[in-house]
């Protein structure tokens, strides 16, 4: 960490003094650069000045030649002209005569003569012309000024021309040399450049003395706000020796503060979403993105709850824990289990990526039968197959075939498990069964506070669903008995008829009767006359099949509809009924048995009667019928037994 502290440190500075350079020798460019142009124009325009002011000393030397007499002479005053111009870099002087001048003197000297094109045109249209030539070795400024009549001013030349007034009389032209201009300027900026470096560095060296603690001091903070930005709290911690007693120094230590704050604010609220989800998420060095996953958690158990709190029974509950573990905990093999009131074991979901076999479970037969074979239910506490090799001989891998249930000494290592009980009312009432491979049993077990967490939110919603669901059994079920009462039918008869006429079946009704049950209660107690009707339950229990609906109607009268059956089929299911009845005779205290019938009437809906209840009244008078005819007989009721009018 040092090294690259240095290492970035050194970029820094490196890249601060870069930019610093290229900054100011872009700077010192263009202020030479204007500098060179604005000596440049001012160079030219010292020109035009010389330029105008010899032409003007010139006209006037020429005009006081002509005043003495003596202007043929003019030629020794060029010369001197050109002699004394050569000292100040003029070159290439020349007067030239005009067309005027010619006519009225006479041709002048060859040297007078105009040569060039430029020359010529001056003449003829008394313009000026102006050309700067720049090549990389010389600097020439060339200019031709015109000579024009004029008759204002100091001289008046009517007074010697016989010319109109704007005519040109002639021109001077003339050639300045500006390269020792140049030379200078370039001679000022080499020397304002040497300045400039060495002011630069000056410059660097006072700037590695004095900024480079400033340069190390933001080199810290920047480290410590990417740490804060990455979350990592401690890292963004700013070493305070050596901070200058300045604003940058202030804001070093206000990030500290800063740092330590919300490290402590992120860890208050780890600590309090831990506590309300009964669960710590696996903590790194990053406490943003802990507190983030911690949140997202809360907020994902939050759904659950509010989603199962709605469910309406316990079957809709388990479904979503079974989601929970396939499809986000992502486990393939899995398995639910309930624990019953009769102290057996109720497979409620399994999951599983092989074939189970026909148990189509992860462990043997025999847990079914009794809950206190299952380790994790009999001890209340995790159990995890890695602790201990085979800790559970009832795992289906753990049991031989021919002696199911029973512990063998090899166990199938491929197949690891994690069984949690679910305590539901203050007791183990259901347990989760996790199986999972070698290669992820750390994934496993870095899941299992999560797993925990969600079955805790779960766990008081089926325990309330568990007793709603008893108490409305409680309220449609006979407690002595244990079949359906007159309620359950009350409020089932609609949907039982409405499945009969949409499938277009028949619904056989049969209502029984024990015969000479009074007999029973007033000669050996109502407790005797209890296991009689007892008896007569489950026989009739045993004689239906699942899907038929078994009632007491009350006393010792019993109702059983046959759902979906054949025409004429009623008759025989309750001739069944009556033999087995028959067949179980009972022996109460006192070494007494008792050898109880029973009389049956059945009915058909919709053979016998469209109306479901008519249908039910009619097998109350078949009943009636076998009661009169002997008792212990099944009879099947006819339209001839109905005596009255209507029903």
């Amino acid at each position: 960490m040092v090294k690259k502290i240095k290492k970035t440190n050194k970029s820094l500075k490196t890249k601060i003094i870069s930019r610093m350079v290229i900054l100011l020798v872009m700077l010192f460019i263009i202020i030479d650069t204007i500098f060179a142009l604005n000596f440049r124009q001012e160079s030219i325009n010292e020109a035009k000045i010389r330029s105008k002011t010899i032409a003007t000393i010139v006209r006037d030397s020429l005009t006081s030649l002509m005043v003495m007499g003596v202007i043929q002479n003019r030629k020794i005053f060029v010369r001197r002209l050109k002699q004394a111009s050569e000292k100040v870099d003029i070159r290439n002087i020349s007067i030239i005569r005009g067309n005027p001048v010619d006519k009225q003197f006479g041709p002048g000297f060859k040297s007078e003569e105009p040569t060039t094109a430029d020359e010529k045109y001056v003449l003829a249209t008394g313009k000026k012309i102006e050309k700067l030539d720049e090549t990389f070795n010389s600097v020439k400024y060339r200019v031709i000024i015109p000579y024009k009549v004029t008759s204002r001013g100091a001289v008046d030349c009517l007074m010697c021309h016989k010319a109109k007034s704007g005519a040109v009389l002639g021109a001077i032209s003339l050639t300045m040399n500006l390269s020792s201009v140049r030379a200078m300027t370039f001679r000022t900026i080499a020397q304002t450049s040497a300045i400039f470096f060495i002011f630069l560095i000056i410059l660097v060296l006072l700037f590695f003395r004095f900024l480079s603690p400033y340069i190390s001091l933001f080199q810290k903070i920047e480290k410590g706000l990417e740490n804060l930005k990455e979350g990592e709290m401690d890292g963004a911690f700013i070493d305070e020796e050596g901070l200058p007693e300045d604003e940058a120094g202030k804001v070093a230590k206000t990030l500290q503060e800063t740092s330590r704050s919300l490290k402590g604010i992120l860890s208050d609220i780890d600590s309090k979403v831990s506590t309300l989800i009964g669960y710590t998420v696996i903590k790194t060095d990053n406490y943003l993105k802990d507190t983030i996953k911690i949140i997202n958690e809360l907020v994902r158990i939050y759904n659950f709850k509010k989603v199962i709190e709605n469910d309406r029974t316990k079957k809709d509950i388990i479904k979503r824990v079974e989601s929970i573990i396939r499809d986000y905990m992502c486990f393939e093999n899995y398995a639910i289990y309930e624990v019953g009131d009769n102290n057996k074991m109720n497979l409620l979901a399994v999951g599983s990526k092989i074939n189970l076999g026909k148990n189509d479970m992860w462990c043997g037969r025999s847990f079914l039968e009794d809950a206190d074979i299952c380790r994790a239910k009999r001890t209340g506490g995790d159990v995890d197959s890695l602790n201990f090799t085979c800790i559970c001989p009832n795992f289906k891998f753990n049991v031989s075939e021919e002696n199911e249930g029973e512990a063998v000494n090899a166990c199938d290592e491929k197949y690891n498990y994690y069984c949690i009980p679910i305590y539901i009312g203050g007791k183990v009432g259901m347990i989760l069964q996790l199986i999972f491979d070698n290669d992820v049993a750390d994934f496993v077990h870095w899941m299992i506070p999560y797993i925990k967490g969600y079955l805790a939110e779960a766990s008081p919603v089926i325990e309330s669903r568990k007793l709603m669901e008893l108490l409305k059994e409680q309220s449609i079920m006979d407690q002595l008995t244990g079949l359906y009462n007159r309620r359950y039918l009350d409020d089932s008869s609609e949907n039982i008829v409405s499945g009969i006429k949409r499938r277009g079946t028949n619904l056989g009704i049969l209502m029984l009767d024990v015969d000479h049950f009074k007999e029973v209660n007033d000669r050996y107690g109502h407790d005797n006359g209890d296991v009689v009707l007892r008896n007569v339950a489950k026989q009739i229990r045993k004689s239906i099949r699942i899907s038929d609906i078994a009632v007491r109607f009350g006393g010792e009268e019993f109702l059983a509809l046959l759902i979906d059956i054949k025409e004429g089929e009623g008759v025989a299911i309750a001739e069944k009924i009556r033999k087995a009845i028959e067949s179980s005779p009972l022996e109460i205290p006192g070494g007494v048995v008792l050898k109880k019938t029973i009389s049956i009437g059945v009915c058909e809906y919709p053979t016998d009667s469209d109306k479901f209840w008519q249908a039910v009244k009619f097998s109350d008078v078949a009943l009636y019928e076998a009661k009169e005819n002997g008792r212990n007989k099944v009879v099947r009721f006819t339209k001839d037994m109905w005596k009255e009018e209507g029903y």
